[in-house]
């Protein structure tokens, strides 16, 4: 849905679940009957949830393009199953979407990238009804020019792979959004960045949230980010962990229990709604573990699924 000379459309009351990815621009949506009607102000980046039931004007900047996802899709006629569909073994359509899961860096240890592609799949292609395929870009080396430089040319090397495969949209799969600009322009396809998306839909929670990350490094890397992407205003700190990838990864429940740590600080702080998991890493390990530990009383934002979800979504 696109709005190249802005406004809004006519009133529409869904009758499905509805998710409105705002892919450019910023979105107005006026929900509520005409005489009580609300407005929501999306930017680019952001999720927006829709409950069935809502009534609901469409609109926004010139020049915004919105993505609309529903569920379920035939709510037309759910009653009435689709004769001739092919499906796969288990269940779905075949032909559905296929999601690349890109983390561009390798672990240390190399058995740690098949491990660590194993869980994260395991964990988030539930989320959605398409396939997700986690990988790794290739191997490179860093000499002749910077580590960034020559990740960056591995990244956009790899989407433009994945555009040529047939692939429907790409996560890259770190907080630090790298190359993700240059993989855009290189794409034909969407490039989700997990931290950007995921700053959208912690301020659908409220006016404040929190971000936990591995490494005291990426502490100012990650808070350099959220600014950047225009929710430095919202985000009172980045709190790291102190563990590294590796060790994250032999150590799963160790590092879940330092997430649950901060998460209850936090909590009894109350200075914040939600609290975005800012490490694809460490996403995964508080996931594997999150059922053990008590219900905190504030949103705990799972990035790797909501990229997933945003990906399948932008590709829709």
């Amino acid at each position: 849905m696109t709005f190249p000379d802005g406004g809004h459309s006519d009133p529409w009351t869904v009758q499905y679940e509805e998710s409105i990815y705002v892919a450019a621009g910023e979105a107005s949506l006026l929900v509520g009957a005409e005489a009580e009607e609300s407005e929501i102000l999306a930017k680019s980046g952001d999720l927006v949830a829709l409950p069935k039931g809502t009534t609901v004007r469409y609109g926004g900047k010139p020049g915004t393009e919105l993505v609309l996802s529903i569920a379920p899709v035939n709510w037309r006629d759910q009653e009435t199953t689709r004769i001739g569909d092919e499906q796969d073994a288990a269940g779905r359509a075949t032909g559905s979407r296929r999601l690349l899961f890109l983390t561009p860096f390798h672990f240390a240890k190399k058995e740690h990238d098949d491990h660590f592609d194993s869980v994260v799949t395991e964990l988030i292609a539930p989320a959605v009804d398409d396939t997700v395929v986690a990988d790794h870009v290739e191997y490179f080396e860093s000499d002749g020019m910077d580590y960034d430089a020559a990740q960056t040319v591995a990244v956009v090397n790899a989407v433009q792979r994945a555009n040529a495969d047939g692939y429907d949209a790409v996560i890259i799969a770190c907080h630090y959004d790298p190359a993700v600009a240059d993989a855009r322009l290189a794409s034909k396809i969407p490039v989700i960045a997990p931290l950007q998306l995921t700053c959208g839909v912690a301020i659908q929670h409220g006016p404040r949230f929190a971000v936990i990350t591995d490494i005291e490094e990426a502490e100012t890397v990650i808070a350099g980010l959220v600014h950047a992407y225009g929710y430095g205003d919202a985000c009172t700190g980045v709190t790291a962990i102190g563990r590294e990838g590796d060790n994250i990864l032999e150590d799963t429940l160790g590092a879940a229990t330092a997430v649950d740590e901060v998460v209850a600080r936090l909590a009894a702080e109350g200075d914040v709604q939600s609290i975005v998991i800012g490490c694809t890493i460490v996403s995964a390990a508080y996931e594997t573990h999150r059922q053990v530990f008590p219900d905190r009383g504030i949103a705990v934002l799972n990035s790797n699924l909501l990229a997933v979800k945003g990906a399948a979504l932008a590709a829709n």
